[in-house]
């Protein structure tokens, strides 16, 4: 067996092109799944398997909890310190990366529905641009509908540091945490649940699908993926099927599974106590085999994905995230294409002028300097 060529540093490069494309791959899925193509009451059987298939391709969004578990592991494990300085650049860089699109296109978000219903809410605003709304079942739909998963990442942002220093001096407490974070998530649905205030942990199946609290171990998957890689101990597999071949049926069979738990009162299987345990734990175990397998593997799909267009394509896919769902997308709906192939176009084409033209040249901007 051969060792993947992943270097014993404190830090490893981050910018790895396979991984830069699979993110396109990720947003894609989770553009079909609010978008599915194919209709529920067809006559064909295959067309309604189809469209089953498509209603859990949310799957998309463990993709980039697992990605950003790696990436931040890799950039930042070993390197954190206790001092505030440390602690300034890292939340500056960590800003710099994610906010200023996000707020720009939440206040043009909340700008459109003003103009079109003559309302604005303050405080659902307030909660938007902190990020806040993704703790609220009442609010996690407001601004930005998809924008709820931003709340989950800033969550493992803020922790990620916290969780270095300890796995650091405890290897086993990795697997430790996300069973005490789940508790902590709990908790906070018992004692604020009964307040009733906006959805505020308002319930469990919440806290399990939209809260950092229900969904950590994602991102505990990908930093002990990054572990073992910057460690060289990613193998290539001495056996016919691939990292990347298992991953892929991995996944495949837990969009199956999902698939088949549809139905009253579940409209997603994701929503299914099985689906949750699929979605949040079996999954996340599948994406990391097949990006062991592009991290490790010359194959075609690993070719593809480090291509130059995908690579523009994954460079431009959380302004894509950002703008497949809600004004941007009913703008270009109403006002260029009703035709949904060319509206998936034109929001590549917004996202691809989104992230040279703002994201990129706003996040260089406010990045903190280089360490002396």
């Amino acid at each position: 067996m051969v060792s993947a060529p992943a270097p014993r540093l404190l830090t490893a490069p981050t910018y790895l092109p396979a991984l830069t494309g699979i993110r396109a791959v990720a947003a894609y899925l989770v553009y079909l799944h609010h978008f599915n193509p194919f209709p529920p009451d067809s006559g064909h059987g295959l067309v309604r398997l189809l469209h089953r298939v498509a209603v859990e391709l949310h799957v998309g969004v463990p993709v980039f909890f697992v990605l950003s578990g790696f990436l931040i592991t890799l950039r930042y494990y070993g390197t954190q310190q206790p001092a505030g300085r440390w602690w300034g650049r890292y939340l500056r860089n960590r800003a710099a990366r994610i906010y200023p699109l996000y707020f720009l296109l939440t206040c043009l978000s909340f700008a459109a529905l003003y103009r079109a219903q003559h309302r604005f809410d303050l405080s659902v605003w307030w909660y938007n641009v902190t990020f806040l709304r993704g703790f609220f079942d009442e609010y996690k739909f407001t601004g930005i509908r998809q924008g709820w998963t931003l709340t989950v990442e800033e969550c493992f942002y803020l922790l990620a540091p916290l969780v270095f220093a300890v796995v650091q001096r405890q290897r086993r407490a990795l697997w430790l945490l996300p069973v005490l974070l789940l508790g902590a998530g709990l908790a906070l649905v018992l004692v604020l649940g009964p307040l009733r205030y906006h959805g505020l942990f308002g319930n469990t199946p919440f806290m399990l699908l939209y809260t950092f609290f229900g969904r950590s171990t994602e991102f505990f998957v990908g930093i002990q993926l990054a572990l073992w890689y910057r460690n060289g101990q990613l193998r290539v597999p001495a056996m016919r099927l691939t990292y990347t071949a298992a991953g892929a049926l991995g996944a495949a069979a837990v969009v199956a599974g999902l698939v088949a738990l549809q139905g009253a009162p579940y409209s997603y299987g994701q929503h299914h106590p099985l689906g949750i345990v699929l979605n949040n734990v079996v999954l996340p175990g599948a994406l990391a085999v097949g990006f062991a397998g592009l991290l490790t593997e010359e194959t075609g799909f690993r070719r593809f994905l480090r291509t130059a267009p995908m690579q523009v394509l994954g460079k431009s896919s959380y302004a894509f995230y950002l703008v497949h769902l809600g004004f941007a997308q009913e703008t270009v709906q109403n006002r260029l294409t009703s035709h949904q192939l060319g509206q998936f176009v034109a929001l590549n084409v917004l996202a691809v002028g989104l992230y040279y033209g703002l994201e990129q040249p706003l996040q260089r901007r406010l990045r903190a300097p280089a360490a002396p």
